[in-house]
């Protein structure tokens, strides 16, 4: 918890393992995410080793519980790499929760996540709630 307030991310990268489905820790880092206002991404992981009916059901089970009025966020697949920039500006307005597939073994999904990540933009420059260096406390 001290991580996710103490030093002020820009975003929250949720790690659902596609062999184990939503766990309880995945809610509560949803919640967490949620509460703090951060805009989220999910990350599966583990597809190389898991069945493709059980990673179905995973991505099932994540599509419904992104979109519960609570959390009401469009689930987004990133599948190449053509519109990963309008995915990563559009992941500021709260509306879309993008969803990368990824194994480490055979390296699926890896070159899209890290492309992702490098076009996601600080939050300082488009948060308003955030004030500037030089503002008084």
């Amino acid at each position: 918890m001290l991580g996710m307030v103490g030093l002020f991310p820009d975003y929250a990268m949720i790690i659902v393992g596609a062999n184990m489905g939503i766990s309880k820790m995945t809610k509560e880092h949803l919640g967490i995410s949620l509460a703090l206002r951060l805009p989220f991404f999910v990350v599966l992981t583990k597809i190389d080793m898991t069945p493709p009916e059980v990673t179905q059901n995973t991505l099932k089970t994540l599509h419904k519980l992104l979109t519960v009025s609570s959390v009401n966020r469009k689930p987004l697949m990133v599948n190449d790499e053509a519109n990963i920039k309008t995915i990563a500006n559009a992941l500021i307005s709260d509306r879309i929760c993008p969803i990368f597939q990824v194994s480490s073994v055979d390296n699926t999904g890896v070159n899209e996540l890290t492309k992702f990540i490098y076009e996601l933009q600080t939050r300082n420059s488009v948060n308003d709630m955030i004030g500037s260096i030089d503002d008084p406390a």
